[in-house]
């Protein structure tokens, strides 16, 4: 098969699903989602890359989108699917997961555990959810990333200032429970379909409350509880996501989830693939494969069925 990584600024990771892909006897290679336009045609929806057609020269087309790029991202995603080209993830998925506080309110709806959270348009509005929170609290942005826009608060007076410098930034935040029994510390368990093929657990090296690995945490291979596997599967499955890293912290009441990453890293000196000795990229190639031929066979089933009702008309006309 043909196979499209479509990529924005995650060269490492992308280079490491071309390089298995084409190890395995498949063509494979990145489409920097920059370079990509599209064109809206009732009969004949058109993609070019680099100003080339590019509509019907893949198979299969895996999404790793940067943040920055979500919105026209899913639009891309979009016009393979209209154009009848597998996309490993949904735009939905992808969408729900980029969007923190709708992704809790998913998780809520199908009984997750996660720490409690608040939100409100404006500041003066969070006074009384922040009573019911116990100090400190988490302050972060709707779409922080990496651990970036997210901050301890540690009294009332430094949750206002946080609020209110968010609102006057026009940007969307929220105000979370803070695991103290977990300060420094979270696993980060990587989702391919309906198993979960390796986790680590993060570990700041100094006092950040934060324990992600571009911040300078270290991370070790660790093994899941049934439980805590269980409310993995059970989250990623909430949003409709197939492939993604899911974040949590072991607390005194069990695991409470932090978010879900539909474009996680598993590359580098301290990620996954590294410190679990898990072929992460195979595990993500072998599973689309898969899923890629059952879509095709569908196709080709409804393809057969309405040619066969067409054949039938026209017999009793």
């Amino acid at each position: 098969m043909k196979i499209a990584i479509l990529t924005t600024n995650q060269v490492d990771d992308d280079n490491r699903l071309v390089e298995v892909a084409r190890a395995k006897g498949h063509d494979a290679f990145l489409l920097d989602l920059r370079q990509i336009s599209i064109e809206l045609l009732p009969s004949n929806p058109e993609i070019y890359y680099q100003n080339e057609v590019i509509t019907n020269q893949f198979d299969i087309v895996i999404p790793r989108l940067n943040v920055s790029y979500t919105d026209f991202g899913i639009n891309i995603l979009q016009q393979f699917i209209c154009a009848g080209i597998y996309v490993s993830e949904s735009p939905e998925a992808l969408r729900l997961g980029r969007d923190k506080l709708k992704c809790l309110q998913y998780l809520l709806s199908k009984d997750l555990p996660f720490p409690a959270t608040a939100i409100a348009y404006t500041p003066e509005y969070l006074e009384t959810l922040v009573g019911h929170l116990k100090l400190p609290l988490v302050v972060k942005l709707i779409e922080s990333t990496e651990g970036t826009g997210v901050f301890l608060a540690k009294t009332k007076k430094e949750v206002d200032n946080l609020c209110k410098t968010f609102s006057l930034a026009g940007v969307s935040y929220q105000i979370q429970e803070f695991i103290a029994e977990a300060a420094g510390q979270d696993i980060r368990a990587f989702v391919v379909g309906d198993r979960v093929v390796a986790a680590m657990q993060r570990e700041s090296q100094d006092d950040d409350f934060r324990a992600n690995v571009s911040l300078g945490a270290h991370s070790a291979a660790v093994q899941l509880t049934p439980e805590e596997e269980l409310v993995v599967l059970r989250a990623t499955q909430s949003i409709g996501v197939n492939i993604a890293g899911v974040d949590f912290v072991r607390s005194s009441r069990g695991p409470l989830l932090l978010e879900i990453n539909v474009s996680p890293d598993f590359t580098g000196k301290q990620g996954l693939e590294t410190v679990t000795n898990c072929n992460i990229a195979a595990a993500i190639i072998d599973y689309t494969l898969s899923e890629a031929k059952g879509f095709y066979r569908h196709q080709r089933l409804m393809a057969s069925r309405v040619r066969r009702e067409e054949d039938l008309l026209c017999a009793d006309g």
